[in-house]
């Protein structure tokens, strides 16, 4: 089993603890986010990784080395200009022949991989794109209107939350996915799935019900993921948080 986990971004809105860090290797308790993200894949046997990797780079290089300490074999993939999320997984998967998953290196999900995998391969899909719900809490009086005479008011929400699908930062792909991507252009993990409808490729979506964090939206999260996290408040699955916490599994 092989990934592409994507490590190189700058972290911007997690300065100032990015000056010193890669976003990808902040802690979660006493553990680097990438490290957590690892781990987790190595329990669904996924022994072959990708790092795609930029700024400050050697903070993760120096870490991880070729990943026999983690049981897993570790390469690297060096972005020399941002690629997009797409961009650089072409990049870093050009020798891979098989099926593989893509993770973002600041996402903590306990992703059933084997289930996803399984999926994948049932719906014959050439991109599954693993989903969450979403839900928005609109802090307003929602109105809709009358379409047949202006300004009559047919009915009122208060503060309604409307709920909606997202994007979870992860991907199975095949490798005939890539390409639809040319070497070195610039393109997004979406872009290339429209790309891939456009071009009557088969694409899914697989909806995970379970936990999910984005580590990178700002600093306060990053602390809130962390308190919820020692606190017992974040539901991971056992086998997450047996990682997170170093218990054997």
């Amino acid at each position: 089993m092989k990934a592409v986990i994507l490590a190189g971004g700058k972290g911007t809105r997690l300065r100032p603890f990015t000056e010193a860090l890669p976003k990808p290797m902040l802690p979660i308790g006493v553990k680097p986010i990438l490290e957590i993200v690892i781990e987790y894949l190595k329990i669904y046997e996924f022994d072959e990784i990708t790092l795609g990797i930029n700024y400050l780079k050697e903070s993760i290089t120096h870490y991880f080395e070729d990943g026999k300490r983690f049981g897993v074999k570790i390469t690297y993939s060096v972005e020399k200009k941002p690629l997009g999320t797409a961009g650089a997984v072409k990049k870093a998967a050009k020798n891979i022949n098989e099926t593989f998953a893509v993770v973002l290196g600041d996402i903590i999900a306990d992703i059933d991989y084997n289930a996803l995998l399984k999926y994948h391969k049932e719906m014959g899909a050439v991109g599954t794109m693993v989903i969450i719900e979403n839900t928005l809490k609109i802090p307003y009086g929602v109105l809709e209107l009358d379409a047949r005479e202006n300004g009559i008011i047919a009915n009122l929400k208060e503060k309604p939350e409307i709920t909606f699908p997202v994007y979870a930062g992860v991907v199975m792909l095949e490798p005939k996915a890539l390409n639809y991507i040319k070497d070195g252009e610039f393109l997004g993990m979406p872009d290339l799935f429209l790309r891939l409808r456009d071009n009557k490729e088969k694409i899914v979506a697989y909806h995970h019900k379970g936990n999910w964090v984005d580590i990178g939206q700002d600093i306060d999260q990053y602390l809130k993921v962390n308190h919820d996290v020692m606190k017992g408040k974040l539901k991971f699955k056992s086998n997450l948080l047996n990682v997170i916490f170093g218990k054997k599994i």
